[in-house]
């Protein structure tokens, strides 16, 4: 049966049809101008929300996607542009702009090919395109056609005299070519077309530094500066100036100039407070950020500032307490949560969780996506070895900001921890990929490998780096660590000479070169190496160290106290060569001269601690350990908190069977440092001894606590010995084995282990564990008790 529909029924819905399609068609161009409008003011967040409704409007719209790239990009999110400009040409090969864009993340990934590909494409269809002009001239430059690239730039600068970029672009090729003239007058060129622009006089005066024309350097910047009185980059690059020139003085009065300037402006103030630091004036420092908050109470970054230099300082309680006051005193909650989160990682840093824990609760109650409270939160995981947690807050983190290299990173440590490598180097491979230039993930990729065996993968992503940045010397040195680490001495041994030969005014190579011979037996070449670079590197510990040693290997034990002799008669402070002539009287027993060169080395150098700590361990191998603690106190007296020498007290009392004084070293340790798990270990191990009191027991059960989950020897024989004295002799065994199973040849782990078998109503394992801790040699406190429960069994 046919259906007949009303003309007038037919005409509506036409015209409704119509209207809804030329309605999103309406919205489409109106979202579309209101983005530009907002990209145009740097309103990055408006103009994504803009740009992403068109996009919902209509999916295969392509100039979104180009727009939503100039965004990521100015954001430096470069594979999120990358992925936006690729979907712009995609949906749209004629949009040259986005061909442009990509080219030139193209050529920031070394991709030369590609980047040339898309300009061509470019220029193919505009021969006169200026950006893709510009864009040609970089590639032409990188394959060493600088005049191409010059030709380029000159039809830039014709066509449009007003492309500052090319100037500078052409200052640059110019100054490679070591023509110092033309580079001068090409940015003349740009300053006479724009007279105004702060760039190209900037270029000018860093020209005239780099020919030693420091007066007219100064003079240019002092222009710029009359032009741009409030910029303080300009101001800071005066100072640069005055400061290569030891013109210190001159440099503090620009930067108070500068606050004069603006006197309301925080960033100035921590400047000057940074600057007065690196004079090593930090109460000066201090003392101006004091008086700057006294006078704008509100300008909280001015209290960060004074919490910073507290921090650099180590004034920690000091830097708390102004971060406390931002806490109690901000008015914006921005800045009241940057300070939470800055007081949690101070706690973290002091090793205190549990405090760091509730302010970053309050965090993030306040704000459920703040990174970097996640990020501290997923840190304090992984100190109390919980993988688990660890992982779920980092992976928070990745949902917002995919690309943070930071959580990356501890993602991956964190998989590691919880017995996960392929994911772990999943993450280490996306946080190398995320920034190729960066060298910090690339090397904590290559570590991982390395300590994953896989040597060859880790040479391979080494020396990608270093063919891509063949001047970057750390990464020389990793590339070579992983040939020593592969067993590749003949390749180590050419890339630290191609080293020493790229880096002629670093003695690294040299050094780590005449180490190498050492370790192959060659020491005549090791001296070689080494005594060709001590005249620039006379107070390096190391190359000092490398002589004497390469000496005493070829049997010349005079010479090498010659080079010792001579070198403290001609400097008698010299910082390192009485420890070495203390070290080396040490090795010919001759301990008398020993105890004298320590003594200098001590005066010499007061704050250096390896004298002392090496000078005490020399009476504590005499048979003195009076005077081993007496020399122990002197460095504390210089250094008072130093842990590793409270450590090293607190073996000597225990060695000395004085477990109070132990007692109160392993506690100082933690009042300065809560988290040290050795000192939580040995003293919940001292409080547990046989005979302990109560109140003892139930401090070492208390720190115990916090040693959950760990598995070494020595923590697992503690809980373990805590739970044999609370009566848990099936708990004991099964956490006392395991210490034995780690660690065998320790006499107390055995006779602890054996105590709870004979606890546990286990006869004959008792006798072997006991037997075996009896029957090692080797001296400990509870040996007594071992042989008479021997006996009794």
């Amino acid at each position: 049966m046919s259906r007949h529909f009303p003309i007038a029924s037919l005409a509506l819905t036409t015209a409704l049809s119509l209207a809804a399609c030329g309605g999103a068609e309406s919205r489409k161009a109106e979202y579309m101008e209101k983005g530009q409008k907002h990209l145009s003011e740097n309103n990055y967040e408006k103009a994504k929300i803009d740009f992403k409704n068109v996009l919902q409007i209509d999916p295969k719209a392509a100039k979104p996607y180009y727009y939503l790239g100039q965004i990521e990009e100015s954001r430096q999110n470069w594979q999120e542009a990358y992925g936006l400009y690729t979907k712009a040409v995609e949906l749209d090969a004629t949009d040259m702009n986005a061909k442009i864009r990509l080219a030139r993340l193209y050529l920031m990934a070394k991709n030369v090919d590609k980047a040339k590909e898309l300009t061509s494409a470019a220029l193919a269809g505009n021969p006169s395109d200026h950006d893709a002009l510009l864009l040609r001239a970089s590639i032409v430059n990188l394959e060493g056609n600088s005049g191409a690239a010059l030709q380029d730039l000159a039809a830039v600068v014709q066509g449009d005299p007003h492309r500052v970029e090319a100037y500078l672009a052409q200052a640059l090729i110019h100054d490679q070519r070591g023509e110092a003239e033309a580079t001068r007058s090409a940015i003349q060129s740009g300053i006479d077309a724009n007279p105004k622009e702060a760039s190209l006089k900037l270029a000018l005066a860093r020209h005239y530094l780099a020919q030693k024309q420091t007066e007219l350097a100064e003079q240019t910047l002092r222009q710029l500066i009359g032009e741009h009185p409030e910029n303080l980059d300009l101001r800071n690059q005066l100072v640069g100036l005055y400061v290569a020139e030891n013109r210190l003085d001159r440099a503090e009065a620009s930067l108070r100039e500068a606050i004069a300037a603006k006197p309301d402006d925080p960033r100035r103030y921590a400047v000057l407070a940074d600057f007065l630091m690196r004079l090593h004036k930090p109460d000066e420092a201090v003392a101006e950020l004091s008086r700057a908050i006294e006078r704008y109470p509100d300008q909280t970054p001015i209290q960060f500032s004074l919490a910073a230099v507290h921090e650099k300082l180590e004034q920690v309680g000091k830097a708390q307490d102004v971060l406390r006051k931002i806490i109690d005193t901000a008015k914006a909650k921005p800045d009241r949560l940057i300070a939470k989160n800055r007081l949690a990682a101070s706690y973290v840093a002091a090793d205190d969780p549990e405090a760091a824990t509730v302010l970053l609760d309050e965090v993030l109650k306040d704000n459920p996506q703040d990174n970097q409270a996640l990020i501290l939160q997923g840190r304090i995981a992984l100190s109390k070895a919980d993988p688990q947690k660890a992982i779920t807050y980092f992976r928070t983190v990745l949902k917002d900001q995919p690309n943070s290299v930071e959580a990356l990173t501890l993602l991956g440590g964190a998989n590691l921890l919880d017995g996960k490598p392929a994911l772990a180097q999943e993450s280490f491979e996306k946080a190398a990929a995320v920034q190729p230039d960066d060298f910090a993930p690339l090397k904590r990729l290559v570590e991982f490998l390395v300590q994953q065996r896989n040597l060859s993968a880790a040479l391979e992503k080494s020396d990608g780096f270093v063919k891509l940045h063949p001047s970057h010397l750390e990464a020389l040195n990793l590339k070579v660590d992983v040939l020593l680490a592969n067993d590749q001495q003949p390749a180590a041994e050419k890339a630290l000479q191609e080293m020493k030969a790229a880096f002629p005014d670093q003695t690294v190579g040299a050094l780590r070169l005449g180490q190498l011979y050492l370790s192959q037996k060659r020491p005549q070449e090791a001296l070689k190496e080494f005594e060709a670079i001590l005249p620039s590197a006379a107070n390096d510990y190391e190359v000092l160290k490398g002589i004497v040693s390469a000496r005493l290997d070829l049997k010349q034990p005079d010479q090498a106290l010659r080079i010792l002799q001579q070198t403290l008669a001609s400097k008698p402070k010299h910082p390192s060569a009485s420890l070495l002539l203390a070290m080396f009287y040490l090795e010919q027993n001759r301990d008398e001269e020993s105890i004298r060169a320590f003594r200098q080395a001590i005066g010499n150098n007061p704050r250096w601690l390896l004298p002392y700590t090496q000078l005490a361990a020399l009476y504590t191998r005499r048979g003195q350990p009076e005077l081993a603690a007496e020399t122990y106190q002197e460095a504390l007296a210089v250094d008072p908190g130093a842990i590793p020498v409270l450590l090293k007290l607190a073996s000597l009392a225990e060695q000395t069977q004085d477990f109070p004084r132990a007692v109160g070293y392993y506690e100082r340790i933690l009042a300065k440092s809560p988290g040290h798990l050795l000192a939580i270990n040995n003293l919940a191990s001292l409080l547990s001894r046989d005979g302990a009191s109560g109140d003892d027991l139930k401090r070492a059960r208390e720190l115990a606590k916090r040693l959950e989950g760990k598995r070494e020897p020595a923590v697992l024989d503690t809980v373990g010995w805590l739970d044999y004295q609370a009566g848990d002799y099936a708990r004991a065994v099964a956490a006392l084995q395991q210490a034995v199973d780690r660690n065998g040849q320790e006499p107390v782990f055995l006779y602890h282990l054996g105590m709870a078998y004979l606890k546990s109503g286990d006869p004959f394992k008792a006798k072997e564990f006991l037997g075996k801790a009896v029957e090692s040699g080797r001296q400990f406190a509870e040996a007594g008790q071992a042989r008479a429960a021997l006996q009794g069994l």
